[in-house]
């Protein structure tokens, strides 16, 4: 797909973030989640679609590739992040929150060794541990450091064998969005950031994207992906705003993450 492609404004961006670490400063809040978009005129043909597809299967194990269109308007991606799985009453989920641009890991601490990145996956983590815990006892494994073909993650893995059956419907509408999307905590919700600059339209951005059994249910985070309709084409990208937050570290790594998205659909850098 060859498109040319209207990049995010900087100023939008340092605006959202200083309106975030304002709230943060007055301690309504301890993250937040902006996300900015690079978007095209272009939309996306049939043939488009069907060599991104074939470029996705080719995505390494730790993705998930997902997709759906109708009436020309559709989203494809990969994303690395599972809202949660349910099969034969074990419910397992992640925390996925952290990141450092491979480009950037020898310039870096490790992200286990980064307070800033460490605190935005632990408030992840508490955040899906208090949701969570009336299902049954909750059992962690991590953080440890996630490998992407183009970025490092923390990450830890949550499994809960459940008392009872959830219904899947009522488990998304519990956990979506967590703060590695949305806000902490989440008493303050998350409408209010439409009102920052650049927040107005995520359009189909970190929806959650599910696939329903009787007995079993996956659902994903939709992120890193291509969303377009008929007259628009968008990849965005997002990342946790906390106290210690920097404009140009952030500002690197949402760049980072929508060409990690260019890279795994196959279209041009």
């Amino acid at each position: 797909m060859k498109a040319s492609w209207q990049e995010p404004q900087k100023k939008d961006f340092a605006d959202a973030l200083a309106a975030i670490q304002n709230r943060i400063g007055k301690k309504e809040i301890q993250k937040a989640v902006p996300v900015v978009f690079s978007r095209s005129a272009q939309t996306v043909t049939a043939l488009e679609r069907a060599q991104m597809i074939l470029t996705l299967l080719k995505a390494p194990a730790t993705l998930y590739v997902y997709g759906f269109w109708h009436n020309g308007a559709g989203v494809l991606g990969a994303t690395p992040e599972v809202l949660f799985d349910y099969s034969q009453g074990i419910l397992k989920t992640m925390a996925l929150a952290g990141t450092c641009p491979k480009s950037e890991a020898s310039e870096r601490d490790s992200l286990l060794k980064d307070a800033k990145e460490m605190q935005e996956h632990l408030l992840v983590l508490q955040d899906i541990r208090d949701v969570l815990s009336p299902w049954g006892d909750i059992k962690t494994h991590g953080p440890y450091i996630a490998e992407l073909p183009t970025l490092y993650h923390l990450k830890t893995d949550i499994e809960i064998h459940c008392q009872r059956k959830p219904e899947f419907l009522s488990l998304v509408n519990d956990l979506h969005p967590t703060p590695a999307l949305g806000v902490a905590p989440r008493s303050q919700g998350y409408t209010w950031m439409a009102e920052l600059p650049g927040q107005q339209d995520r359009g189909l951005y970190g929806g959650p994207v599910g696939f329903f059994g009787s007995e079993e249910a996956l659902c994903l985070v939709g992120i890193r992906n291509l969303q377009w309709n008929k007259n628009l084409t968008m990849i965005g990208s997002g990342c946790g705003i906390v106290t210690d937050s920097e404009l140009e570290r952030e500002w690197r790594e949402v760049y980072q993450k929508r060409q990690s998205v260019r890279k795994i659909l196959g279209l041009e850098l």
